[in-house]
């Protein structure tokens, strides 16, 4: 089982609050020398990834430091965050049923891993799979599914990648993988359900299914 961090575990979104590692890189590019830039990047506009992508092409310098600040942003909110209810019971029965747990995430894998070790579910989970520095193809929901699986040591297509996000879930069922979209607060149950992809209300809904003989 594949978990999406972000959402589905943690609400982490909720914590850093909105544009708030755009408007971190930001600050940071306002804090240094002006540079002659072909779009206004300064500020952002095109998103916290699509303005690293543009960093590390023509500032690697800059990127390198807009990362790690990205990350030690995601990092400190993470760990303000509690666990999503009955994330620690589904984790219990995967545990006792012998069933692996990967976490896949587009976030810093500082956070996940400090956020998992800080609530003690680190014992449950085999894998994790986010962003690792300016790897920024990498954090495509598909890539992570990918990177996790290989990390289980099963072929991604055995997988279930559970997920509040359309788009994510989308990405992962394009590598192979079986898709659950859980009601969490991203997307709504309409958009999840694309292409008849079931759906769950919550994670006890998951975990009693689990349970059931």
């Amino acid at each position: 089982m594949l978990l999406d961090f972000d959402g589905v575990m943690f609400d982490v979104q909720a914590a850093m609050g909105p544009e708030a590692r755009e408007k971190a890189i930001t600050g940071l590019l306002m804090s240094r020398q002006p540079r002659s830039r072909p779009v206004p990047v300064t500020w952002s506009f095109f998103g916290a990834y699509q303005t690293l992508e543009f960093l590390a092409r023509r500032e690697p310098d800059h990127a390198v430091e807009a990362e790690a600040l990205m990350s030690r942003l995601e990092v400190d909110a993470a760990l303000t965050v509690r666990p999503a209810r009955d994330l620690d019971q589904l984790l219990a029965v995967c545990a006792a049923a012998g069933r692996k747990v990967a976490v896949i995430s587009d976030l810093s894998e500082d956070a996940v891993l400090a956020t998992l070790r800080a609530h003690t579910l680190d014992r449950y989970v085999a894998a994790v799979a986010g962003r690792q520095g300016l790897d920024l193809p990498g954090i495509d929901a598909g890539c992570t599914a990918e990177r996790a699986a290989d990390l289980l040591g099963v072929p991604v297509a055995s997988c279930l990648v559970v997920s509040g996000s359309f788009l994510r879930l989308y990405r992962a069922r394009r590598t192979g993988a079986i898709g659950l979209g859980c009601e969490c607060g991203r997307d709504s149950r309409k958009h999840l359900a694309f292409d008849q992809t079931p759906v769950v209300s919550n994670l006890a809904t998951l975990t009693q299914a689990l349970l059931a003989p």
